[in-house]
């Protein structure tokens, strides 16, 4: 394998890799950078989630209720503002991490080790939002979202693989995240 083919992940994760460009994105923080791509995913299965319930509670009745449509019952309108309000948050600290990072790389500086444990537990704390929102969503439209035909069980299942990328486990964003808030300087992971 020819050396310029090579990609020393501890390198890049401190910073140092080729360029073959000089445009701000390819200075991005590359740790960062990468968490920020597995979310683009997460959060579109999220709004899918919430397109897909929200569109069926017009019609879809709520068995064993009253109510004719699932639109109809408070318990359903508040589920559905609960997940949106959980998507909500996963788009903020998502977009406001992308924002850091790309500030940063304009400026032709490099993201320090706090800033980049931040967007780690950030980009965990919004991978779980997403899968919290659509297990409401879930919640909210019943059992036949499970149904083979049905994109919400495509929506939940390709969700749930991708909050559980190595890069997005909250528990370890939580503790670089502590770690640096405290001062501590042991590295826990290169995916900072």
């Amino acid at each position: 394998m020819p050396e310029h083919r090579v990609l020393s992940v501890p390198a890049a994760s401190e910073g140092s890799h080729p360029r073959s460009r000089d445009e701000a994105l390819y200075g991005s923080a590359f740790g960062p950078m990468l968490l920020l791509c597995l979310l683009g995913p997460l959060l579109g299965l999220g709004n899918a989630a919430l397109r897909s319930v929200v569109g069926d509670a017009a019609t879809k009745p709520l068995s064993f209720t009253v109510h004719g449509r699932q639109a109809d019952s408070v318990g359903v309108q508040i589920q559905l503002a609960d997940a949106a309000l959980k998507l909500e948050t996963a788009h903020l600290h998502t977009y406001r991490a992308a924002d850091e990072v790309d500030r940063a790389a304009r400026a032709g500086r490099p993201l320090d080790y706090a800033a980049r444990t931040h967007i780690r537990a950030r980009a965990g704390y919004a991978a779980q939002q997403v899968l919290d929102a659509i297990t409401t969503l879930l919640n909210a439209h019943g059992a036949s979202g499970f149904a083979d035909d049905r994109p919400l069980q495509r929506f939940w299942r390709d969700a749930n693989v991708a909050a559980r990328h190595a890069g997005l486990v909250p528990s370890v964003g939580l503790e670089v995240y502590g770690k640096s808030l405290l001062g501590l300087s042991e590295r826990v992971s290169l995916m900072v």
